[in-house]
């Protein structure tokens, strides 16, 4: 395996889970002996080699400043006392400012070689509201909903089409946040001012959806690049009346009663999600490792897709167990993503037709 810098945290209200996937990721391939680099990115944007693998790394300032530059081809992070060179950055952070391409896009003007999905399908999936025009695109149901932008707050009329097209309660939800920050049940429409005030402080645009009373929630994940594809296990988040607590979306161990591996669901429901998570993937052409979240509706038996989570919590290395180890199930991950990659550097990037020699200045329209 190349050696690999997985860079974690960022300025996204996400980062600590970030750390915990990193640390997960990193500790699993040193027990196997792969080398390997844990970087994190505080919030104000500055890299630091993370000296101890412990969960309190960054309290306890386990951390060396440094930066990354390219010199001679090779890629390399310099703190004031060493240079550690490696093949490839992983992207291992969570949220806004970092799933949907910022981060990579520094690595590319550094021309570091970069393992992540494209900027492109990045936008699209860590925006829910971009996320469900590209489903509505591929006639995929989605749950109802109204995009509502920070500065209409104020607008009665806006108030006044939500109001109109739902009925309560319903859910208010940052449009390109996760990991249920930021959510709110809204209950009558007397609280629906100060909810969408309340979100609009993690997000300019603000996504109100039908509140399904009545429902089970299923999550699958795919990992995989074009012809090669594997398919997880399902996973049931069993708490129909609630949200999920932060912590309760993170805590996969098997004490945690809300999420229920191979749950029993209809096979006709499971056949639906895994096809529905499949097209998706392919019309999109996703690369890497993604989980699918769908709502079922038990009264209407309507399957909805939620979201999609391009890097998710630890990796959902949970819902491989069955097929791949978490070095495995990374190393599969990294040889699915460096394939993109190298597939991407193959094509051509500049068109000479020598355009700039021909061109007479006195002529070009004013």
């Amino acid at each position: 395996m190349k050696k690999i810098a997985f860079i974690c945290g960022g300025n996204s209200v996400e980062r600590e889970i970030s750390c915990l996937t990193s640390l997960k990721v990193v500790k699993e391939l040193k027990q196997k002996g792969v080398d390997c680099l844990l970087i994190y990115l505080d919030e104000k944007m500055n890299f630091h080699l993370v000296k101890e693998l412990t969960p309190k790394f960054v309290e306890e300032n386990k951390l060396i400043k440094g930066e990354f530059y390219k010199k001679k081809n090779i890629s390399i992070f310099k703190t004031f006392k060493k240079k550690y060179v490696f093949d490839y950055v992983c992207i291992l952070g969570h949220g806004k400012n970092i799933e949907e391409g910022n981060l990579k896009s520094y690595f590319d003007i550094l021309k570091i070689p970069c393992l992540c999905e494209s900027i492109y399908n990045g936008v699209i999936l860590q925006d829910k509201h971009k996320f469900k025009m590209a489903l509505n695109y591929l006639n995929i149901p989605s749950l109802p909903h109204k995009i509502i932008y920070k500065y209409q707050i104020e607008r009665n009329d806006k108030i006044k089409q939500i109001i109109n097209k739902f009925s309560f309660p319903l859910i208010v939800k940052p449009s390109s946040l996760g990991s249920s920050i930021g959510i709110n049940v809204v209950e009558t429409k007397e609280k629906l001012k100060e909810s969408l005030v309340q979100t609009s402080y993690y997000d300019d645009a603000i996504l109100v959806e039908t509140y399904i009373k009545n429902k089970i929630e299923i999550n699958v994940a795919i990992l995989g690049y074009e012809n090669e594809i594997y398919i997880s296990s399902l996973e049931e988040v069993n708490d129909s009346k609630n949200i999920l607590s932060f912590y309760d979306k993170y805590d996969y161990s098997s004490t945690n009663k809300k999420r229920i591996i191979n749950p029993n669901v209809d096979e006709k429901i499971k056949v639906k999600i895994i096809e529905t998570a499949k097209k998706v993937f392919d019309n999109l052409h996703l690369c890497g490792l993604i989980r699918f979240d769908f709502i079922i509706d038990l009264d209407q038996e309507k399957v909805y897709l939620n979201e999609a989570n391009l890097i998710p919590g630890s990796l959902a290395y949970y819902l491989f167990e069955n097929q791949f180890d978490i070095p495995s199930l990374v190393e599969k991950y990294i040889e699915l993503l460096m394939k993109k990659h190298q597939q991407q550097e193959l094509l051509l990037n500049k068109f000479d037709e020598g355009f700039m020699t021909k061109i007479d200045l006195s002529k070009l329209k004013k």
